[in-house]
């Protein structure tokens, strides 16, 4: 298990963003939870273009196409008690992690 703070997620997501301005959010299956649980899951995709320069990552003008699933487990009070998100990675976020990969001597 892998703990983020939300800060960092919400900065993350704005990296995103900022990489791809045009992004759109669709859902193959919208938010549903089921009757003998308390996860809320949603199976979505996104598309856009790498058009902006993010982290110091130029734009190549591409399409982007990700896919994936989020899952919310909720409390009584419909308070997001835990997440899981699965997806696929756009060459923005490839590119990043090649930038971040430590160097080696």
């Amino acid at each position: 298990k892998r703990t983020v703070r939300s800060q960092d997620l919400a900065d993350r997501c704005m990296d995103f963003l900022a990489a791809h301005p045009d992004c759109k959010v669709d859902f193959h299956y919208g938010p549903t939870c089921g009757r003998d649980s308390r996860w809320v899951v949603a199976h979505w995709y996104e598309t856009g273009t790498w058009s902006g320069d993010s982290c110091g990552i130029p734009a190549k003008n591409i399409p982007m196409t990700v896919e994936g699933q989020t899952r919310f487990y909720v409390s009584d009070e419909y308070k997001i008690l835990d997440m899981v998100v699965t997806r696929t990675f756009t060459e923005w976020e490839e590119a990043m992690l090649e930038k971040n990969k430590p160097k080696y001597a």
